[in-house]
């Protein structure tokens, strides 16, 4: 049975011993690197907890009038998953959701009441709901805790109405309000993907892979039919194998798409500077209304910061129009 974070106790974190079984248990549930930003706020809230001083910068509210459309992410034991919110949609735009602790409690009212449905989505398809089972303050305490965090980030306890076949962990895109029907699409083929490797050889290359060191990576490739062209976008990405460690990970994210003359990478991400961020397609939805899906990627940095990426296709290329929160911990940073 995977560990989720209503059954973590505070004390869990408040050692590095006990961060590591957690990390542990949580990577087992998202399956990313999205864990490191919870044990990372733990340490930024322990040392605020000591007696820091906190800045209160004006910032620009997330307004909840007319309750806006929200963008979330399913994830975790399909037993058991948990909804985050990660931006609100509408008027063909995507917005990072931005509340201080007051608006969190808002926030996790108007949306996370038990019985609240939320669609969801599979390789941009409406695949079913989730029905909310709890909010982050229904019960008698938080749904998860972080040790001298005065803000949480709300999360939701849910339901899947039909969880996906051959599925251990979720991640799944929903929204509050169902977004039109996609337009019906050929399935993926094996000359696809075939495809998709042949671009990223290409790719790595163009990025500074030698051909040794792709064969020394794991490469994973993707197509998704995003509506760019008739063809499918492809995905790809390089990454060290096993943990990853090292102080120079090599690592290369691509997309790209049909042309006329073949296909062309249409959005290249490659670390360079000393703290290096890092690409992973999540999946992808038409969230404008445009008829052209936008693409949904998880970055993280090597330090542990780790934050959903909602990508946009603008004049033939893929440019990233909004960035979700890179912690759980929402308190004022410190002065």
């Amino acid at each position: 049975m995977h560990q989720t974070l209503h059954r973590t106790r505070p004390s869990h974190l408040e050692t590095q011993g006990s961060r590591r079984r957690v990390a542990r248990g949580l990577r087992a549930i998202f399956g990313s690197a999205i864990v490191a930003s919870i044990l990372a706020a733990a340490v930024g809230c322990d040392k605020r907890a000591q007696g820091e001083a906190l800045a209160e910068p004006m910032r620009l509210q997330t307004s909840l009038a007319g309750k806006p459309t929200v963008l979330f992410l399913l994830f975790g034991d399909p037993d058991d998953p948990r909804l985050l919110p990660v931006a609100t949609i509408g008027h063909g735009h995507v917005t990072a959701i931005t509340l201080d602790a007051d608006g969190w409690r808002k926030f996790d009212e108007l949306y996370f009441k038990p019985g609240a449905q939320v669609a969801i989505y599979q390789d941009g398809a409406a695949i079913g709901n989730a029905v909310v089972r709890r909010g982050m303050w229904d019960g008698s305490a938080p749904l998860y805790k972080l040790p001298g965090c005065r803000a949480l980030r709300p999360l939701a306890a849910a339901r899947l109405e039909l969880v996906p076949a051959v599925t251990t962990t979720l991640e799944l895109l929903g929204t509050s309000d169902p977004v039109p029907p996609a337009a019906m699409h050929p399935a993926v083929t094996t000359a696809d993907l075939d495809s998709a490797r042949d671009v990223a050889a290409r790719v790595g290359q163009r990025a500074g892979l030698t051909s040794s060191a792709r064969n020394e990576l794991q490469l994973t490739v993707h197509a998704l039919y995003t509506g760019v062209s008739s063809r499918p976008t492809l995905a790809a990405t390089y990454m060290e194998k096993g943990s990853g460690s090292g102080s120079h990970p090599r690592h290369v994210f691509a997309l790209s798409d049909s042309t006329a003359s073949g296909y062309a990478p249409t959005f290249l991400h490659a670390p360079k500077d000393s703290v290096p961020e890092f690409r992973r397609l999540i999946d992808h939805l038409d969230l404008t209304g445009d008829g052209v899906d936008e693409i949904v990627l998880e970055g993280w940095k090597s330090d542990g910061d780790s934050f959903p990426i909602i990508m946009k296709y603008i004049n033939g290329e893929w440019h990233e129009i909004a960035r979700g929160a890179k912690n759980w911990c929402a308190d004022p940073p410190r002065r």
